[in-house]
This record gives structure tokens, C-alpha cells and sequence, in this order.
């Protein structure tokens, strides 16, 4: 130890400068990792069909406890018959995909506001939300032809309505429309 102390002081300052960087640095990411909250993994739906009815998920924060909460695959989508768009929506650029469809009530009418989350976080300010038709989009890395595949779970979420989880291991564009009822 006073050998390695010796040499440290016999290095050019700047170097000690930036070995003492390098040491702050490694302790506060331990740190960070220390107090960063720990999230449970709970079961969050019970056997329906479409339902994963092995499949937990994080308990995430902005579902809150009670609510209730469905987890779905692609094969759930449900047929809808959206109105026209008033405006066109920006195609993906190259090397995205695009996950979009429809949310809607038990009526089959549009849902507006729907926060569209990739879980397991809060719906954000600028989180992806359902326009006046119900309609959302979003656009995810492409998968290459070296590229592991990797699982999405996705989530929509509105206060008073069931909250519908997807999750998916997209290979391409894909459409997914889903009802949300009252809960």
C-alpha cells in the first residue's frame, strides 16, 4: 500500500487529479446502485384468454394497487373501425418499427388521452398518448440480422379504466388495438 502511495505521489498531478475522478466516480455509481429503490415482481393478472396466465411484471408506480390490470399478447388485438384521420402521421425512418393501433371502450369508441408506456416506469409528461381517435403510435428499434431479439412490455394506462399490459417480441411493424373497461 505505501509502495502504490509513493508512486501516486510521484505522477504528475494531472494524473492524480483524474485517478481521484476515477475513484468518485466508482462510488457514487456504488452508491447510486445502494439506494436506488428495489421494485417487486408480483403477479398482475389472473387466467383470461390472451393471458400469459404464468407472466409477472415489476409492480409499476403509476398503476395504482387495486387496479385492475390485464396482460396480454398480440393475439388479444381486437378488431376496430377507426375513423378517418383528420391529420397523417410521420412514417417510421429506417431501422424502426412501428407498434400502433387503437384503444377503445367497451362501445368500441375511441379512447383520447390513453398514456402509452414502455414498462416497467410511470406514465411521463411526454410519454406517447392516444390521440382524439384513440389512436397511438410507436416507433422501436429494428432488429438486424445479428441482432438478439428483445422483449417489449408495453403498457396503456387512464385513470378509471382496466390496464391492459403487452408484452412482445416484435420481428416487424405491428398493429395491436385493445378495449379498456371501466373499472
Amino acid at each position: 500500500m505505501d509502495a502504490a502511495l509513493t508512486r501516486l505521489r510521484a505522477l504528475d498531478p494531472r494524473v492524480q487529479i483524474g485517478a481521484a475522478v476515477v475513484v468518485l466516480v466508482i462510488v457514487v455509481a456504488i452508491l447510486a446502485i445502494a439506494l436506488s429503490p428495489k421494485t417487486s415482481t408480483t403477479p398482475v393478472a389472473a387466467a383470461t384468454p390472451g393471458v400469459e396466465a404464468s407472466a409477472t411484471l415489476p409492480r409499476v408506480r403509476s398503476t395504482p394497487v387495486g387496479t385492475a390490470a390485464t396482460f396480454v399478447t398480440i393475439a388479444a388485438s381486437v378488431p376496430v373501425s377507426p375513423p378517418p384521420a383528420p391529420r397523417s402521421s410521420p412514417t417510421p425512418e429506417p431501422g424502426l418499427w412501428r407498434l400502433e393501433g387503437y384503444i377503445v371502450d367497451e362501445q368500441g369508441k375511441p379512447i383520447e388521452n390513453v398514456c402509452v408506456v414502455i414498462g416497467p416506469v410511470p406514465c411521463a409528461q411526454y410519454a406517447p398518448h392516444t390521440d382524439e381517435r384513440g389512436h397511438y403510435f410507436v416507433d422501436i428499434a429494428a432488429a438486424g440480422s445479428q441482432t438478439v431479439l428483445l422483449a417489449y412490455d408495453f403498457y396503456f394506462e387512464i385513470p378509471g379504466r382496466q390496464t391492459v399490459w403487452l408484452r412482445m417480441t416484435p420481428t416487424g411493424a405491428t398493429t395491436f388495438n385493445a378495449v379498456l373497461k371501466r373499472t
